[in-house]
């Protein structure tokens, strides 16, 4: 049977590609506006985006997944 391990890996995935495509926007926005605030804030969220993407990817491969199996008959 398989045991949860919890929904980090998949919470922080999500959470990165949110962050990477509201930072494209914001930073679309910031070049056509041409404000400097905005463009950092971008790329803020860029850089938050592909860590949490990271995290999330690393997370998932340590954990093998949402849930791990050991190959164990159900009993």
């Amino acid at each position: 049977m398989s045991d949860p391990v919890g929904y980090g890996g998949a919470i922080a995935r999500f959470a990165g590609k949110a962050f990477v495509a509201f930072g494209f926007i914001l930073g679309t926005y910031g070049l056509t506006e041409g404000n400097e605030a905005i463009k950092q804030t971008a790329l803020g969220l860029l850089v938050a985006g592909v860590l949490a993407s990271a995290y999330g990817a690393y997370h998932w491969i340590r954990n093998k997944g949402v849930t791990t199996d050991q190959g164990e008959a159900d009993q």
